[in-house]
């Protein structure tokens, strides 16, 4: 771990705050002093200045009572004015004429030091109207450099505690911000050694997870091929089917048409006497009536008419009654559960083929007497499937090795029950489970999504179809 560099932050806040801590701690000390300083002058002059004027009334009032003699009865005049006028921060009280001549009141001398010491102030003596001179009245002005000085010791103090706490405070509030960010810059230290940690496995990581997406790459290409495979069996298994309805249409309707035509034209062509005639016509109604059986069949294997006229489950119950009288010694018990609407056309008739093949796998290979049917709505969430099971208490078979003599079969050669009706489930995008073993039956169990019927769900060619049938 790499040297954690110290931060300085009081240092240098310390530095910066130390002049500004002296400069308060003067403004604090001297402010108020200086400013009692002030006001304490400013009061002895006002004094001073009306004790000036109180000065020169007393002698205006002297002059009116004695005109000639107020010059020379100084003392009697210094009384006067004493009694009068004196107050306790005046020094001396002077009295000038007109030419500056001073006026002796007798009293304290000073010298021009102390009188320098002192706060002068005058005012103008008027006798009858006329300026005759000034009076002058000088303050002391120890009292207030005095209280000043007092004022100096508790507001000084007052101003260095006042510096201390401004000087104290930050650097306390800086002390903890030294060490929090002492404690961020460790943190952040440790976050880089965690990330350089990180770093080194990333290429790991990255190396894993495109080792993951190569792998969901090639599953989803699998998949792809699959779904062409699938698509392209769909096509063969149409084409199938359509070969075998076309050679059913041609070996048997084709050839009993062409019956019932020669018979007809011998008997128009009258060939044949009454007796006789009557026995061709009973044969060919009977060939009629055979032609017309392997016609709807043929149809039914196109598209079952009973879906688009009674739906689903009346279909299957009557292809499982039907099975049931083709296929003695089988007993089959039909358990549906369908609300109405929940499937399209193409999902029921997916459903339909689904129990004709099952069936028939059953008939021809399980060896069964019972076979349970299920077809029923099933809720997964958000989602809506339709399931069903087919259970039959057969032989059973390896499902494994069915799969394998599958694969090995070449097209045409039959045996792809079971994989045309995985096929025909995945381009539903549905799931095909199969439960078997040899000697224990057969589970079957078709899972499709079921989206909603539109409500015109019955296409033109259903329509066409079902007319042709009726």
């Amino acid at each position: 771990m790499r040297a954690v560099i110290p931060v300085s932050l009081r240092e240098y806040l310390g530095a910066r705050m130390r002049p500004l801590v002296v400069l308060l701690v003067l403004l604090v000390a001297i402010s108020a002093p200086l400013a009692d300083y002030i006001l304490t002058l400013q009061t002895l002059r006002v004094e001073a200045a009306a004790t000036a004027h109180e000065v020169a009334a007393v002698i205006d009032r002297e002059v009116q009572e004695r005109p000639v003699l107020w010059r020379y009865d100084s003392l009697k005049l210094l009384s006067h004015v004493r009694t009068s006028a004196m107050r306790s921060h005046i020094a001396h009280i002077e009295v000038l004429d007109r030419d500056g001549a001073r006026i002796d009141l007798g009293g304290e001398r000073f010298d021009a030091a102390a009188r320098r010491r002192l706060l002068w102030e005058s005012a103008p003596l008027v006798i009858n109207g006329e300026t005759v001179g000034h009076v002058w009245v000088a303050a002391r002005t120890d009292s207030a450099g005095v209280h000043a000085l007092y004022l100096l010791i508790p507001f000084g103090l007052l101003g260095i505690c006042l510096g201390a706490l401004v000087y104290w405070l930050p650097l306390r509030a800086m002390a903890d911000a030294e060490r929090r960010i002492g404690g961020l810059i460790t943190r952040l230290r440790e976050r880089e050694e965690q990330l350089a940690g990180f770093n080194q496995t990333l290429e790991q990581q990255v190396a894993a997870r495109s080792t993951e997406l190569r792998a969901a790459y090639d599953e989803l290409q699998k998949k792809e091929i699959r779904l062409r495979e699938v698509s392209s069996r769909a096509i063969e298994l149409q084409e199938a089917e359509r070969r075998v309805i076309a050679r059913e249409l041609h070996d048997s309707a084709g050839q009993a048409i062409t019956a019932i035509r020669i018979n007809l034209q011998l008997i128009a062509q009258g060939v044949f006497d009454m007796e006789r005639a009557r026995e061709v016509g009973e044969k060919t109604l009977a060939i009629t009536d055979q032609t017309l059986e392997e016609i709807r069949r043929a149809v039914v294997m196109l598209g079952p008419a009973i879906l688009d006229d009674f739906g689903l489950e009346v279909a299957v119950q009557r292809y499982c009654a039907d099975f049931e009288d083709r296929s003695a010694g089988i007993s089959v018990s039909c358990d549906i559960d369908l609300p109405d609407g929940v499937l399209s056309p193409a999902l029921e008739s997916a459903l339909y083929r689904l129990v004709q093949e099952s069936l028939t796998n059953i008939a021809r290979h399980a060896e069964a007497s019972e076979v349970a049917l299920g077809l029923y709505h099933e809720q997964l969430g958000d989602e809506e499937r339709v399931v069903l099971e087919v259970e039959d208490d057969g032989r059973g078979f390896d499902a494994e090795l069915a799969r394998r003599e599958v694969k090995r079969r070449a097209p045409g050669q039959g045996g792809r029950g079971l994989a045309g009706m995985r096929e025909r489930v995945e381009l539903l995008s549905g799931t095909l489970e199969i439960d078997t073993a040899p000697g224990e039956g057969t589970r079957l169990r078709a899972s499709l999504p079921c989206p909603p019927r539109p409500h015109d769900a019955a296409e033109p060619a259903e329509r066409e179809r079902a007319a042709v049938i009726q």
